[in-house]
């Protein structure tokens, strides 16, 4: 290509990576709906926020809880958050802000570096990655979904104990951290298993602790207020299709959840011995984005398979074709947006989405298969 062209390129990229960049930390500072500041408030206050929610505490006029601070997320979440509690709510949003850059900068360089990506490689996955929308929408929803994703990558390049304990802070946002530990039982690591189980153990104990709750009652608390309030559980994933055919049936939840889980398993044991981590890495991150319920933040758990596509971009064929799909849900999303669609509900888009990640899936799987496995 020109030179002249190239350097151009990258400037409009720099420009459009600060820009989207602005608009997130701007989005942070008004919003910040999903960051998880009152539960944990409310629970370092000694009140159980999940016996809270389902006693009909957010349809009371005096809510205490903010914006879209349901709280489903692992009791560990809200013991780790406290920090953030002795701030006001400008400053704890403002840090998680602050956070969130950190991370949207460390990751992509991170990945990068693990798979010697050159310079030029590293700056294009860097710079597409900040002008995305779901890198911005995780910045101004005051989302976890970047730390989640730096500790569920740890297992994959370190061996230490001390990672695989803290890899288990992922099990605290069960959408995503449920395929690691089926990834530890599918290789049969078991002590590996028990360790990454140790922060949500910990943090389950500690939270029934100071909310004064009952330890067996608490356990299941996080799964019935994820049913109960329907934010998450009802977006379009793995087998929700079943919904559209038995929707009358009580134990459908149940249902969808099971396969889901046994699905996403048997997705695993097809690739737990790539001997490729950062195909391994992206077909991992697939797996959940087809198998479990996400909005439009999670989407960037295609970073991986970004970053192996850059890496391959002039070796492999299906390369470019990762690429042309991962641009559709990086930017194309946002302009099917603009014609007031939600792209997190909408149910053509969103079955879409899961023919594209499951395509990416059955595609990488195949044509790597004979060359990594």
């Amino acid at each position: 290509m020109n030179k002249n062209f190239i350097l151009f390129l990258k400037f409009l990229l720099i420009i459009l990576s600060i820009v989207s960049l602005g608009r997130g930390i701007f989005n942070s500072y008004l919003y910040s709906h999903d960051f998880q500041y009152s539960p944990a408030v409310m629970a370092w206050n000694g009140v159980n926020h999940y016996q809270y929610i389902l006693n009909g505490g957010r349809e009371n006029a005096n809510d205490i809880l903010m914006l879209s601070q349901n709280g489903e997320y692992g009791q560990g979440l809200f013991i780790l958050l406290y920090p953030f509690t002795l701030l006001s709510w400008t400053y704890a949003k403002s840090t998680m802000m602050l956070i969130n850059v950190f991370f949207s900068f460390f990751l992509p360089i991170f990945l990068s570096k693990k798979f010697n990506l050159s310079k030029e490689k590293t700056f294009f996955l860097l710079t597409l990655f900040l002008i995305s929308t779901p890198c911005r929408n995780v910045i101004g929803n005051g989302q976890i979904t970047f730390v989640m994703m730096f500790f569920i990558i740890l297992p994959f390049f370190y061996k230490r104990i001390i990672h695989i304990i803290l890899s288990g802070i992922v099990y605290l946002k069960y959408n995503i951290g449920y395929l690691l530990f089926l990834y530890f039982l599918s290789k049969k690591e078991i002590k590996n298993t028990l360790y990454s189980s140790i922060i949500f153990i910990l943090g389950w104990i500690f939270y029934c602790f100071i909310t004064n709750s009952n330890l067996i009652i608490n356990f299941i608390e996080p799964l019935k207020v994820t049913f109960y309030i329907k934010t998450t559980s009802e977006l379009v994933y793995g087998f929700s299709f079943l919904k559209f055919i038995f929707y009358n049936n009580s134990n459908l939840n149940f249902l969808i959840l099971s396969l889901s889980i046994v699905f996403s398993y048997l997705f695993l044991l097809k690739i737990k011995n790539a001997n490729c981590n950062l195909i391994k890495l992206s077909l991992f991150c697939l797996i959940i984005l087809i198998f479990s319920p996400h909005r439009m933040y999670d989407y960037i758990l295609l970073l991986p398979l970004l970053a192996f596509s850059l890496k391959h971009f002039d070796t492999y064929l299906i390369s470019k074709l990762n690429i042309f799909l991962i641009f559709y849900i990086f930017f194309g999303l946002r302009v099917i947006k603009e014609f007031n669609i939600d792209i997190d509900t909408n149910i053509i888009v969103a079955f879409i989405n899961i023919f594209i990640f499951l395509f990416l899936y059955i595609s990488n799987y195949f044509f790597f298969r004979k060359r990594i496995f």
